[in-house]
């Protein structure tokens, strides 16, 4: 599966996470299939959500009376979901493999260990006897072409 994302998404998803620190950022990804793309979808929108977790620094956790409106919402799906790490890489924590949100398409994590130099990774995680995840592909589009 390949995730094409815009440019300006992308700068969204950096800049909200900065603003947010210490503390780990959250949210949707809001899409759909990419047109004429089988087995790829297109990133449209990024949706911040706010990080309820008792201790924000190290997990986050959002209010369901805040996402529910997106997961109920057909015409805008939630084809991904977003957070942070500030200070580890971008790697699906032991944490985040415990996620109830295995039926969202792409699990996207953005690593801010150098801040300057932000890290995007999207994954798919697989619930089985053993929890999986394996790396996506994803292209940034410039907002000009």
């Amino acid at each position: 599966m390949r995730v094409h994302i815009n440019e300006e998404l992308y700068n969204n998803l950096i800049n909200h996470s900065l603003k947010r620190l210490p503390e780990e950022a959250c949210g949707f990804i809001l899409g759909g299939q990419a047109p004429g793309k089988n087995e790829e979808l297109q990133a449209s929108t990024f949706i911040p959500l706010r990080n309820i977790a008792s201790n924000p620094r190290n997990r986050f956790e959002i209010s369901p009376v805040e996402m529910l409106p997106y997961l109920m919402d057909s015409n805008n799906p939630v084809i991904g979901l977003f957070h942070s790490h500030p200070t580890a890489p971008p790697v699906p924590s032991e944490q985040d493999l415990q996620t109830l949100w295995h039926s969202i398409p792409t699990y996207w994590i953005l690593s801010l260990q150098q801040p300057q130099h932000p890290e995007l990774q999207l994954f798919q995680i697989k619930k089985a006897p053993q929890t999986t995840y394996h790396k996506l592909a994803f292209v940034i589009r410039s907002v000009m072409a």
